[in-house]
């Protein structure tokens, strides 16, 4: 099998969760996708990735093969585009949660516009899901889990979310031991008309639990949120990226840490296979712009 396809195979299983999935996507058979994985494998000499009847994960190797391969067919594609003569050029129409506006994805598009004047980009900043084929957008930024659908999603960064509040209202309140201790709290409420986010889940002893919460505030803005937990108002829960900064410096100090509350991982979410260049390019090009921001979170 040519290199090029079996690397392209290889990232497709990353970006469905499993063998059967990206032959789907690539509408080739589980045979061929397989055989792509053991050619690699036999080539790099490693193993890349695990399987099980229940689950599939790559290696710490496949992990940084999988990074090397994308930038790989990056490369190859531009190459191939640069041959035929062709500038990116066109419409990207973007959607993304609001915090993004602080964490400088303005920029980012910024950037990518200086290397590719040609294109030109519609951000549109919302916190609730916004459908892709009814609005003509492109690219969907979304914080996972995500609901199942026929859309695609890559995998950008890896996030956890959080349960935090300001020292100034932990030192008032005290600091709750076990989630159901939330109920006594002031808890600011994310108010998303496709998920109830009055319910925050938890694992105890293995078992997932959800606990109703309530408070005195509830937004849809994910920044009034933040804000608030900022001045002691009271407890949130969100996805550690979006305040990484916050926590870094105490002014946010999380609760509950054993109790895993959720992923926050950020995806990359499309309709059906993609194959419009300059999307794909965008797409690229803002996973290197964000692992080079936030290097430590994937």
């Amino acid at each position: 099998m040519d290199t090029i396809d079996a690397l392209r195979l290889f990232v497709g299983i990353a970006e469905t969760g499993s063998l059967s999935a990206a032959a789907r996507h690539a509408s080739v058979a589980t045979s061929t996708v397989t055989v792509a994985l053991q050619q690699l494998e036999e080539r790099a000499g490693v193993s890349l990735v695990t399987r099980s009847t229940r689950r599939l994960s790559f290696t710490h190797e496949g992990r940084q093969f999988l990074a090397d391969s994308r930038r790989i067919l990056a490369d190859w594609d531009a190459a191939i585009v640069g041959a035929r003569g062709a500038l990116l050029s066109g419409p990207i129409k973007i959607t993304a949660p609001q915090e993004f506006s602080q964490l400088g994805l303005a920029l980012m598009v910024d950037r990518f516009l200086l290397e590719h004047p040609a294109v030109k980009i519609t951000l549109h900043f919302a916190d609730d899901v916004v459908e892709l084929v009814g609005n003509d957008i492109d690219v969907a930024l979304r914080f996972g889990p995500l609901n199942d659908s026929s859309l695609m999603a890559r995998l950008l960064l890896r996030g956890s979310r959080v349960v935090c509040a300001s020292p100034a209202y932990w030192n008032a309140r005290g600091v709750p031991r076990k989630p159901d201790d939330l109920t006594e709290h002031n808890c600011l409420v994310h108010a998303r008309p496709d998920a109830a986010s009055a319910a925050w889940p938890f694992l105890v002893e293995g078992k997932p639990i959800s606990v109703r919460v309530q408070g005195d505030r509830v937004a849809n803005d994910s920044g009034a949120l933040r804000d608030w937990a900022l001045a002691g108002r009271g407890v949130i829960r969100r996805g550690a990226l979006g305040i990484r900064n916050e926590l870094s410096t105490g002014q946010l100090v999380t609760a509950l840490d054993v109790f895993s509350v959720g992923d926050a991982n950020l995806y990359a979410v499309t309709t059906g296979q993609l194959r419009n260049q300059r999307v794909i390019a965008f797409i690229d090009f803002l996973e290197q712009q964000l692992l080079a921001a936030y290097p430590a979170v994937r």
